[in-house]
């Protein structure tokens, strides 16, 4: 039976008629309804043109963050590696921005160290000086090596190569680096040195030092602490600079750009003096504003303010703020489609809260098994968080500076790049100790299955291939040195099939050591 829509009110009787047989069926790709019910045959109603969208997605509207690619950055690929800023943007810092130009142009000091508690900001203060420093004319190349998602890897081999990347060079240890710097002028940028074990820490010292002394280079890093006593060449002509929290003008200009950016709520933002009473109890630090923000999304200022004091006391007071504000958030979002056309036609409501559930804020410590980051259909996959679940639960850390996403060329889907303390933050958090383990065999075959994956493509798709290892080899290390820690049996083939791309992008020392490891579990099996 077809029945043509001849005006609206034929359209709300329907509507009226869909409500009532609680029976919907919308054929994708095309603009037909169609109602079934118990007691009548298949009806299909023709739709007005545009009526039917050939993909509801509910979130899309509201949460646009997750599919936007971030902006240009403003230094050219070929003389830079620095990452973008996160979605906020950068804010304040004026006066250490001027006095790490001072230390580096006007006193000539070699090296300089950014500390401060983590969440601090110091990369993105790097990341801003580097930009500035470059367009100011004092460097040709800024190199920024992250040691973030470090993970059994050699770190002054993942140095070497950076730098070889970014100078667009062959080169194979620090002698042919410090050839390579003599005639470029280059700003080495060592972030999260945290990370780094204590026995490797020295050499990436000394080989850094040698950079730095070369030209008109110069050496930054970040470090929660810069405890370099016992290097005493490397203190020489070395500048301190330790952060603390933001200043007032600076973290309420902060915090007005986090309200503006998604998930949006329609609660009216507080006032100035309202947040600035929050900010003080936590010292006006900038990842825990980021939190904050989320919480005031949906919070009135005096219900955080009652919360706050019992939040920051307890054992591990980040994570129960960030627990809470996430447990708190809820969002208004746009109906789509037919759904949204029904709605106007009945005269209801065109928006639907939408909040995190609580099975999500339970997964969310999965995250934890990541090594400063994943692609987006690992996150889906090992974490088990649905896809509208996460397209909130993205857009919120998002909003907090605890992640970032990254689109890499021919790439559909981003790359989630975190914040150093997401992982140690959430790890200890899972329900049990079941739980842990069985996510992490998961987290540990998935890479195992991604590392065969890629060694059978790369023949056919050898630029895609090695973008994919390249910014997953944290996880892949990680994966594969627990994989052995835990005898699998597959960990053997693990360790070849990663090996083709270490030996590939130099790393014949990460190579070396897991050959040595296949070994002893290939001998340790025979003898069993």
């Amino acid at each position: 039976m077809l029945s043509p829509f001849s005006n609206l009110e034929c359209l709300g009787l329907l509507a009226k008629r869909l409500i009532l047989f609680n029976i919907i069926d919308l054929n994708q790709g095309s603009d037909i309804l169609t109602i079934t019910d118990s007691s009548l045959p298949i009806t299909h109603y023709p739709l007005p043109t545009g009526f039917f969208t050939t993909r509801i997605d509910i979130m899309r509207k509201t949460i646009r963050s997750t599919t936007t690619a971030p902006q240009s950055p403003t230094i050219p690929a070929t003389d830079s590696n620095l990452p973008a800023q996160q979605a906020a943007g950068f804010f304040g810092r004026e006066q250490e921005l001027q006095q790490i130009e001072r230390v580096f142009v006007k006193d000539k000091t070699r090296r300089l160290t950014i500390t401060g508690m983590s969440g601090q900001g110091k990369s993105s203060l790097a990341i801003e000086a580097g930009q500035r420093l470059y367009h100011s004319g004092q460097f040709k190349k800024i190199c920024l090596v992250d040691y973030g998602a470090f993970s059994k890897q050699d770190a002054v081999d993942l140095a070497i190569k950076t730098l070889a990347r970014v100078l667009d060079s062959d080169l194979v240890n620090v002698v042919t680096a410090t050839e390579a710097l003599k005639d470029i002028p280059t700003l080495l940028i060592l972030d999260n040195l945290d990370m780094i074990s204590l026995e490797q820490l020295p050499k990436l010292l000394e080989v850094a030092e040698q950079c730095s002394e070369v030209g008109a280079c110069r050496l930054l890093l970040t470090s929660e602490q810069a405890e370099f006593e016992q290097f005493g060449e490397f203190l020489n002509n070395h500048h301190i600079l330790p952060l603390s929290g933001l200043a007032k003008a600076d973290a309420l200009a902060y915090f007005e750009q986090l309200l503006a950016l998604p998930p949006i709520t329609p609660i009216k933002p507080p006032k100035s003096a309202e947040v600035l009473s929050l900010f003080k109890q936590v010292a006006f630090h900038p990842l825990s504003i980021g939190v904050l923000a989320i919480a005031l999304k949906t919070l009135p200022p005096q219900e955080v303010e009652r919360r706050l004091p019992t939040l920051l006391e307890q054992d591990d007071p980040f994570w129960a703020l960030l627990k809470w504000a996430l447990e708190n958030l809820i969002v208004e979002i746009e109906l789509t489609g037919a759904l949204y056309w029904l709605a106007i036609l009945l005269k209801r409501n065109t928006k639907k809260p939408f909040r995190l559930d609580a099975k999500t804020v339970r997964f969310l410590p999965r995250l934890s098994v990541f090594q400063g980051g994943v692609f987006e259909p690992d996150l889906l996959e090992i974490t088990e968080v649905t896809k509208k679940q996460w397209y909130l639960l993205c857009s919120a850390l998002q909003t907090a500076g605890l992640i970032k996403l990254e689109f890499l060329p021919d790439f559909k889907v981003p790359y989630i790049k975190f914040h150093p303390t997401l992982s140690p933050t959430l790890w200890p958090h899972f329900s049990s100790a079941e739980e842990q383990a069985f996510i992490f065999s998961d987290y540990q075959q998935r890479y195992a299955q991604l590392a065969a994956y890629m060694a059978y493509e790369e023949s056919k798709n050898m630029v895609q291939v090695h973008a994919l290892v390249q910014h997953d080899f944290s996880n892949l290390l990680h994966a594969v040195h627990s994989a052995l820690d835990a005898q699998e049996v597959w960990a053997v083939q693990f360790v070849k099939n990663l090996n083709i791309f270490l030996n590939y992008f130099g790393f014949q020392r990460d190579s070396a050591i897991l050959g040595q490891r296949a070994e002893i579990a290939q001998s340790q099996k025979k003898k069993k």
